[in-house]
């Protein structure tokens, strides 16, 4: 039926097609008349951006997530820590009302290259040691996580990105991490 209809479109024209089938045998972009300036709501602008809302990410960024007290020890000492069973970390996201988080959890999993998490608990525990090369050193324990900027926007008619509401989002996406730090 889909191909009757634009035969008869391009045989008769797009007006008489549509009059002659019914508007509900044509799918596709609409279309305005010649010399009209009027663009039906929802399709594609004459400058080729489309209008359809959507979210964007920007600045994500490996970060460290300490879920138990660090450790501290002091030049050539070893030093231990334990992440223990039943710890969680869990996801946080900023600028945005608590009905959002989800869907922009949802929108960040897509768009970033890892495989995120709203939360992660250790199931068992899990222990490592260092021993400080510096005069003072300090072993952490936790979660590996992403941290990122969204938006959530349009592009205009003009083809300007228009952001309507944004904010920050931390997701972990593994556990255990142990990592050091010196002063």
């Amino acid at each position: 039926m889909k191909k009757n209809a634009q035969r008869a479109a391009a045989l008769i024209g797009a007006s008489a097609a549509l009059a002659l089938l019914g508007t509900t045998q044509l799918t596709g972009v609409a279309f305005a008349a010649e010399g009209s300036s009027k663009v039906a709501a929802g399709t594609m602008h004459p400058d080729g951006c489309p209008p359809d809302p959507g979210y964007r990410f920007s600045a994500v960024q490996h970060r460290y997530k300490d879920m138990v007290s660090s450790v501290e020890g002091t030049k050539d000492e070893t030093i231990g820590i334990t992440l223990t069973r039943g710890v969680t970390v869990t996801g946080t996201v900023t600028g945005t009302v608590s009905a959002e988080e989800g869907v922009i959890f949802a929108n960040a999993k897509e768009s970033v290259s890892v495989s995120l998490a709203k939360a992660i608990t250790a199931q068992v525990s899990y222990s490592s040691t260092w021993k400080v090369p510096t005069s003072v050193g300090y072993l952490h324990a936790g979660a590996d996580e992403k941290s990122m900027h969204w938006e959530y926007g349009s592009d205009t008619g003009a083809c300007k990105w228009h952001v309507a509401r944004q904010g920050t989002a931390v997701f972990p996406y593994h556990v255990p991490t142990f990592w050091h730090t010196s002063s």
